[in-house]
């Protein structure tokens, strides 16, 4: 099996994990285990999701400075500082899960459509 295609399936394995984490953390009742959730569970997996998409950069000798990657990661980190803050604060409202939410859906956007700055240009 090719180096990327391993890279490929650690990164979507990361993103389960920050997925399941952010879920978690505003499923559980208990805010020792919300806690666990998000500091446990979702920041290693988008440690995990980082260092897997920077080594598949290399991989394919794509920019660190493309619109998408810089986009994904940004939002990526606006979506763990939101969960973190959510529940720092025990915050379970709709306006929590939407502020980690969004962020994370628009990365998932970046990653499958890949805008560059010439589309920005164009």
């Amino acid at each position: 099996m090719p180096a990327y295609q391993i890279l490929r399936l650690i990164k979507f394995l990361g993103v389960i994990l920050y997925a399941g984490g952010l879920i978690g953390s505003f499923v559980a009742t208990v805010h020792a285990d919300r806690k666990r959730a998000v500091h446990a569970v979702a920041s290693p997996g988008l440690v995990v999701t980082w260092i897997a998409g920077y080594l598949m950069t290399t991989q394919l000798q794509i920019p660190l400075m493309e619109l998408w990657v810089i986009a994904g990661l940004v939002l990526s980190l606006v979506s763990q500082l939101a969960l973190v803050r959510s529940v720092a604060r025990d915050r379970r409202t709709l306006g929590a899960f939407v502020s980690t939410f969004a962020p994370l859906f628009v990365v998932l956007l970046m990653m499958v459509f890949r805008p560059t700055w010439s589309d920005v240009r164009s």
